[in-house]
């Protein structure tokens, strides 16, 4: 085909993609996970080719992990400059990981997967992806195992067909040959195969060339398992027999990516024949299979890169989205306004520290404090600097005093005795103040008892790349402080009074006068006199970390007063310091192992123990669990006769709780100290009991534990999460371990909650005081958790230290039953719902933990101080559904001051809900086991009111429906579980309330209607089409109801264009004139009013799923001055004017031919139906009255 130039299509189309790459900017680059090139891997080739394509064809691709590559292939391997410049542009990486990959190991923001085979099959491990990750299958096969859904395809064409193709047919054959990989050798039944079988084995690879020139002559390859080596022999025209009854049958051939022709089973009549007899053609099947690869491709970079766009995006203003979120609204403002009025509101004064370097970053500070940007008005603003005057900002009243730098100290002291604030805060020139900050610190002020010293707010971070970092700290944490005090120590408000009378601060200590005084009202007043506000209260300039001279002498100076009196304090990069508390005498430590697992694997760790550890005080206590291996036992009294009094084997009868023996191990152990370490962790360095043990002999501290490494270098340990993934997780997990984590806090000893067990040391005294571990079953997994929670309400801090270093090579436990998870729950819920360790916006589902929960996040109220009630709500989906009967109701009731809270789409989490202490939480749909499990845990554990949204009949939901799949075979069953654990049903129509009648005692019944604002003004134009425009509106999952017109809309497809919008069977597809996608919610309306349309069609098959329903398409329609016919089944009376029709083929047609014989009549139905549904069925305060009722308790 020529276009008017006489160029051919095809050509100009490549003319016009190689013009788009020569002038393309450079893209957010791709980082490919992946070993090093070996060309006996076909899962690792495909990742380096991938690598290859995707520079061929203009992008930026690395690969990562990997040190060897294939020279032939343009894959670059990724190193710290190329990253770093990534990052300064603004770049945000993609990270491609394979299936074998757990977890995020790199740490991607995004994160596209390439399943190149089954999940689990090769490694036994899942990708543990997060909801947010992009998925792409090899072949359609592996994507049904994942996903019943829509999914992408990436078929990599990864055959050289130059070198792998059948000879010409006069070669003559000769030669059997056996594929085997991961089949064991010793489970080759040689008797079912030919008599001198030649072995292809992975173990003794041979050159792609070497492969080739054997199966281009081989008769026949036979296999026990699925290879990519099975399609290179059929495309060098050797056939292929898989051994029956090791998992490859029929139906696996069938779903074989590249066809099933070629191959064949050994058990089938005729194998080899049937084989033979598909290798023909092969080539050409292969070409034309793997032909839509470069769509596919197309797709993924698309796709990709449209998630990069959308995360760079985020990055340069999801912080400031984040920001703003924070703040309260309206009508939160008047309330906390209104509390402060009622109640004490705090005079604050703002001390201004002013360099003179820049004139704006003064008034950048002063701006965001006036009137105009600021929501609390009482303040006392003073600057202090150089400056001989302070240009004035409208409605601000500015206060200057001049102050030589080495004066602050002194300067400040005078101010706040001359003032008359009640509580003061010292930041530099260029800070900027959140507009809601103020006001929120006040409502936390104006609550403070008098005990309360010092409070300290979460930061916003200008960054170097232009966008906003957020520091969101801890509560108090004593090591942090110590050990990283730019991290925590800025920006506090101080008590006037208190501070007063402490002296206020000490002009002795140069520029850490600030922290001096923070770690004198410690040593004076412990740590409950100071208090953190997880709310943003400012943004300032990203952490400089810089060793000060100053820092480590009040560092000293605290532990001195505390009774350090050897105490150091090093510094070890700028800003981080390594405290030695300096202790006399080396206690003696037992270290307890208790033997598990593999013999040689904790002979290491023991080896590894005995050389690394040079503090001389120590004995290691081995339990012997009851095993009766010979090979231990030798083993053990081997160690014994070599070790004598420092190395000890305790032996017990088997069947006893590992919390009883370690129990039992600590009341025997002549150690001061006991150190629990596991049986698969071995030190790495000298000196790594010294660190442990300069923590546990402070008196303050009860656990301490260390930082332990898997064998690749990634994070395993560094401190427990109460509430991440669950009961708890771990910190960081996966990171390298060269990482500095969030804030920096994988480098510096701090304060957790809790840690593991695998590495945990206390005093013995201590631990026996406590109770040991519990021993009680349900919390054998939990017993570590449980033991440091303990010691933390005892009033004693667990210390995470990134000094003591180990390995472990320990697998993944498996994940924690039902029974294991509510144990935890029962015991410790509103603990783990407040971990001090870890601020209450930081994500609790992302695995390690760390990162912004949502950008959308919103401000509520704390518990105690409500005005109305917080309602966490968990719609089905975030499509229409969700919309009409959740996130829409919700927003208005916001709106209308009834109530607050946040709307989280997907399963609602125990530890969420704590939280949040959330008063009310709403369901709605769904009866898949997480949900019902979620359901159940709230019931149970939480003291919040549950109601359950349902729109639908779901025991009658038709047979082919998608959402069958997960609610499991007895639906009236998990229908009957669902209302159990609920307070309230909600549904949105009298039939579906009369069909759940008797199942649950308080069934509300609240109409499906319309949002005014969406809805107000929306109406397409009229006759527009060559003939009547009639249209159809919906999903798949209304394909049955679609059914009953399907040979309607065959008939009339000559006499009216036929508009689909939504879905299209391609049965259908021959005889619609227009098709148009699904589309976003909130382009809906206007979307369905362009259809322009002149009648529609809403068909129901007679059901009581369709009886139950509401009547919301019809609402939609009308609200389009669109007129409907639609099924008379019994829904019940609306009245609506809307033509009703029996289903049958008639009945339709004639209803049809009524509408469009007098089309004026037919568009003033359309009118009357418009004014019915403005008129009845808006969403209006009445309608928004009834939601507050069905949701609210009462």
């Amino acid at each position: 085909m020529s276009n008017t130039l006489g160029v051919d299509q095809f050509r100009l189309e490549q003319a016009l993609s190689r013009l788009q790459l020569m002038y393309a900017k450079p893209a957010h680059p791709y980082y490919i996970s992946a070993p090093d090139y070996r060309e006996t891997s076909s899962g690792v080739c495909v990742l380096h080719y991938l690598c290859h394509v995707l520079n061929q064809n203009g992008q930026d691709a690395y690969i990562v992990g990997g040190k060897v590559v294939n020279p032939d292939l343009k894959t670059p391997l990724l190193d710290q400059a190329t990253a770093e410049g990534h990052i300064a542009s603004g770049k945000v990486p993609i990270i491609v990981y394979p299936e074998v990959t757990s977890g995020n190991p790199l740490n991607g923001k995004v994160v596209a997967r390439y399943v190149l085979n089954v999940e689990g099959f090769l490694t036994g491990r899942m990708m543990d992806e997060e909801p947010g990750d992009l998925l792409f299958f090899y072949d359609a096969r592996i994507a049904a195992e994942k996903s019943a859904g829509v999914t992408d395809l990436l078929c990599f064409p990864i055959i050289d067909i130059s070198l792998f193709s059948a000879p010409d047919e006069t070669v003559q054959r000769k030669g059997h040959y056996l594929y085997q990989n991961r089949h064991p050798l010793d489970q080759v039944d040689y008797s079912s195969l030919p008599e001198g079988i030649r072995l292809l084995s992975v173990a003794n690879p041979l050159s792609l060339r070497e492969l080739a020139e054997v199966l281009r002559s081989a008769e026949v390859l036979y296999s026990y398992e699925w290879s990519m080596t099975c399609s290179i022999a059929v495309l060098c025209g050797c056939p292929v027999i898989f051994m029956a009854g090791y998992g490859i049958d029929q139906t696996f051939l069938d779903g074989i990516f590249f066809g099933k022709e070629g191959c064949a089973v050994s058990d089938q009549v005729d194998a080899l024949a049937v084989a033979r007899a598909g290798v023909k053609g092969a080539l050409q099947r292969y070409a034309a299979v793997t032909a839509q690869f470069w769509q596919q491709l197309d797709v993924f970079i698309e796709k990709t890169q449209a998630a990069a766009v959308r995360q760079a995006l985020a990055d340069r203003q999801g912080m400031q989205v984040w920001l703003e979120q924070r703040c309260p609204d309206e009508q939160q403002r008047a309330a906390l306004m209104t509390r402060l009025a009622n109640g004490h509101s705090p005079r604050l004064g703002v001390l201004v520290l002013d360099n003179g370097d820049a004139e704006q970053a003064l008034t950048r500070t002063l701006e965001s404090l006036a009137p105009a940007r600021c929501l609390y008005p009482n303040l006392q603003v003073v600057t202090l600097g150089d400056a001989a005057s302070v240009a004035g900002v409208p409605g601000l009243s500015v206060r200057h005093l001049p102050c030589q730098a080495e004066q602050r100290s002194a300067v400040i002291n005078q101010v706040v005795a001359d003032s008359a604030f009640d509580w003061f805060m010292v930041v530099e020139a260029g800070v900027e103040f959140t507009p809601g900050g103020f006001l929120l610190v006040a409502q936390a002020l104006a609550n403070a008892t008098d005990d309360r010293l010092a409070f300290y707010a979460d930061e916003a971070m200008r960054m170097g790349n232009g966008t906003l970092g957020i520091s969101l700290r801890p509560d108090l944490n004593l090591d942090l402080l110590l050990s990283l005090p730019a991290s925590v120590s800025s920006h506090w408000l101080f008590q006037r009074n208190g501070f007063l009378a402490q002296g206020g601060f000490d002009t002795g200590c140069g520029e850490a006068f600030e922290l001096e005084y923070q770690l004198r009202l410690i040593e004076q007043r412990g740590l409950s006199g100071i208090e953190h506000i997880s709310e943003p209260l400012l943004v300032c300039e990203a952490l400089c970390f810089a060793d000060s001279v100053s820092e480590r002498e009040v560092i000293n100076r605290h532990l001195q007063a505390r009774g350090y009196g050897q105490a150091q304090v090093n510094t070890y990069l700028p800003g981080h310091y390594q405290l030695d508390y300096g202790h006399a005498g080396q206690p003696m430590v037992s270290i307890v192992i208790l033997l598990d697992g593999v013999m040689e694997q904790f002979q290491r760790s023991i080896e590894a123990l005995l050389q690394y550890t040079d503090y001389p005080a120590y004995e290691v206590l081995l339990l012997n669990a009851g095993s009766d291996d010979p090979q231990l036992r030798q083993w053990l009294q081997g160690i014994e006769q070599i070790g004598g009094d420092q190395l000890r084997v305790l032996p017990f009868a088997p069947g006893q709780s590992a919390a009883l023996l370690r129990n039992e191990a600590g009341r025997l152990a002549r150690g001061e100290y006991l150190l629990w370490l596991d049986a698969a962790a071995a030190p790495i360095a000298q000196g790594w009991l010294q660190q442990l043990l300069n923590h546990a002999q402070r008196p303050e501290v009860a656990a301490v534990g260390g930082k332990l490494l898997t064998m690749n270098g990634k994070i395993h340990h560094a401190g427990l999460v109460l509430g991440l993934r669950g009961p708890v997780g771990r910190a960081f997990t996966g990171y390298s371990h060269s990482d500095t984590g969030y804030m920096q806090r994988l480098m510096v000893d701090q304060d957790y909650s809790a840690l593991s067990g695998e590495c945990l040391m206390l005093r013995r005294d201590l631990f026996v005081e406590v109770g040991g571990f519990d021993e009680a079953p349900e919390l054998a997994r939990w017993m570590d958790v449980d033991l440091c929670l303990r010691l933390r309400q005892a009033g004693f801090l667990n210390v995470w230290t990134p000094h003591a270093q180990l390995l472990i090579d320990r697998p993944a436990l498996a994940a924690a039953s039902v029974e294991e998870e509510d144990a935890l729950y029962a015991r410790w819920l509103p603990v783990l719902g407040h971990d001090p360790a870890y601020n209450p916006h930081l994500s609790l589902t992302h695995a390690g933990g760390f990162k912004v929960a949502s950008l959308q996040s919103t401000w509520h109220s704390p518990q105690g101080q409500r005005e109305v009630p917080v309602l966490s709500l968990h719609p089905l989906d975030q499509g229409d559904l969700g919309y009409s009967r959740v996130v829409c109701p919700f927003n208005a009731l916001k709106a209308a001051g009834c109530i607050d809270g946040q709307v989280s789409p997907g399963v609602a989490q125990l530890v969420e809900l704590e939280r949040l202490a959330a008063d009310v939480v709403v369901f709605q749909g769904g009866l898949d086991e997480p949900r019902l499990e979620a359901m159940r845990r709230i019931q149970a554990f939480s003291r919040a009111f549950t109601v359950l949204d349902l729109s639908d009949y779901l025991p009658d939901l038709p047979l082919g429906s998608a959402r069958r799949k997960g609610i499991g075979e007895d639906i009236f069953h998990n229908l009957q579980r669902a209302l159990g654990y609920v307070d309230r049903l909600v549904v949105p129509t009298t039939a579906l309330a009369k069909a759940f009648a008797g199942l649950h005692a308080d069934i509300r019944v609240v109409e499906t209607r319309l949002p005014i604002e969406a809805w107000r003004d929306v109406q397409g134009r009229r006759r527009t089409g060559a003939r009547p425009r009639l249209g159809w509106v919906g999903n798949s999952e209304q394909a049955t109801d679609l059914n009953v017109i399907a040979p309607v809309i065959k008939a009339l497809a000559a006499d009216v264009e036929w508009v689909f919008f939504g879905y299209c069977p391609s049965s259908l597809q021959p005889y619609v004139h227009e098709y148009h996608d699904g589309v976003d919610v909130q382009q809906y309306p206007q979307t369905l009013a362009g259809l322009n349309l002149d009648l529609a069609l809403v068909p129901l098959e007679q059901s009581l799923f369709n009886v139950c329903k509401g009547n919301q398409r019809q609402l939609e329609f009308g609200a389009c001055a669109v007129p409907v016919i639609c099924s008379d089944i019994g829904q019940g009376q609306d009245n609506l004017p809307v033509a009703r029709v029996s289903n049958s083929y008639e009945h339709w047609i004639e209803a049809i031919g009524l509408h469009l014989a007098n089309i004026e009549a037919t568009q003033r139905r359309g009118d009357e139906l418009k004014d019915a549904v403005h008129r009845y069925w808006m969403f209006d305060e009445e309608h928004q009255q009834r939601w507050c009722s069905a949701w609210l308790p009462g």
